[in-house]
């Protein structure tokens, strides 16, 4: 007897630590832990190493988290929703950034760290990222009942909008499948950059030392198709202002309905001329991330040209008979579609872009021959 009563004894422990083991095991999990943190009436924490990216959005009487990663070779992409019936206070903290708007959700994409700690009356966020780049944002509100709220959910659509002032609670994409996704003025990048033309006409000089420029606005809105984790397609419509800035002893000049390169009058002290373009774009770009912090993309962008100018400045004469001189003209027949082709290296959280167009800018029919080429940085606001 005594030892059926020990070998039953025996068979209960072992079965006892074999269950306490897959429950350990099930515990790792970020989605189960979530789950666990939120149902939770008494206090609770939920630590997050290495989150890839986090959307911290502030909403009425609380905030809301997004974290998406991957841990064990598992991804994950939770988003927790912490509200409080009667909000006393709400504190924060913010160290070492300064590009926060929680209104409209701040990104971090290189965080160290996302801790929750609930308690029935008081809710704390502390995100933090270590070393010399290093920031921390932290939240504590606080409520004088016990009528706080906190709600979990997975992402689950394959669709995700996100359209700002209509849709800041918009859900973090899902990288563990493939997605679509729209931006609408919330995704903006800018970009700044030094024009130079190759292919260029006799007697032309638009080089990247000629202090020419080009400014970008892009993903005025966006699609992006991500069909692997660290891959995407995408198209984005934009903005481009390019300035071809000449100099030495040739200028445009309109005579006769044409564009030509030309002279200046004899005695000219000369300032400079140049062609101004304004394009509406259209980006279609292939990315694929390389590192946390590195990714590339290229692809070709159709400039719509919808306006071209010149302008040309110069003096002629010295002391009371100096005389300034500024040729203009809107009407020198540009090409109304060009495209180039784009390259983009990201070192988060800049771009270095290179665009080079195998298209004639103006039609040459009306004007010299030449194609463009501008590099500069991005960035996304």
């Amino acid at each position: 007897m005594k030892k059926v009563l020990l070998t039953t004894m025996m068979l209960v422990s072992i079965l006892t630590a074999q269950a306490q083991t897959g429950n350990s095991n099930q515990e790792t999990d970020i989605n189960t832990l979530a789950k666990n943190y939120v149902k939770s009436k008494e206090d609770a924490t939920l630590e997050i190493i290495s989150p890839q990216r986090i959307l911290v959005t502030e909403c009425e009487n609380g905030y809301i988290i997004e974290v998406e990663g991957e841990q064990d070779g598992r991804n994950y992409d939770i988003k927790i929703t912490h509200l409080s019936i009667e909000a006393t206070e709400t504190h924060t903290t913010q160290i070492g950034r300064s590009d926060y708007d929680l209104e409209q959700g701040a990104i971090f994409k290189d965080a160290d760290k996302i801790t929750l700690t609930k308690t029935p009356q008081q809710t704390n966020l502390l995100i933090i990222k270590e070393g010399e780049d290093g920031y921390e944002l932290a939240i504590r509100q606080t409520s004088r009942t016990k009528e706080n709220w906190t709600a979990y959910r997975e992402t689950e659509s394959n669709w995700n909008f996100n359209i700002p002032f209509i849709d800041n609670k918009s859900r973090l994409s899902n990288p563990s499948r493939a997605q679509f996704e729209f931006d609408l003025l919330s995704n903006l990048q800018f970009g700044m950059g030094l024009v130079s033309a190759h292919s260029q006409a006799p007697g032309m000089d638009v080089e990247f030392g000629n202090a020419g420029w080009e400014f970008i606005l892009n993903n005025l809105a966006r699609y992006e198709y991500r069909p692997f984790k660290k891959t995407s397609l995408s198209m984005g419509f934009g903005l481009d202002w390019r300035n071809y800035r000449m100099r030495g002893e040739n200028r445009f000049l309109k005579e006769n309905n044409k564009l030509t390169v030309a002279p200046y009058p004899e005695g000219a002290d000369i300032e400079f001329s140049r062609v101004k373009v304004f394009s509406m774009t259209l980006e279609m770009m292939l990315s694929q991330r390389l590192a946390r912090h590195i990714s590339i993309e290229a692809g070709p962008v159709v400039n719509f040209n919808t306006h071209a100018s010149i302008k040309t400045r110069y003096t002629i004469g010295s002391g009371k008979e100096k005389e300034g001189f500024k040729e203009t003209n809107s009407n020198i027949h540009q090409k109304p579609v060009t495209v180039d082709f784009k390259g983009v290296l990201y070192i988060n959280p800049l771009g270095f872009y290179f665009k080079y167009s195998p298209t004639n800018t103006l039609d040459t029919n009306y004007g010299p021959e030449f194609k463009s080429m501008s590099a500069g940085i991005l960035i996304t606001l």
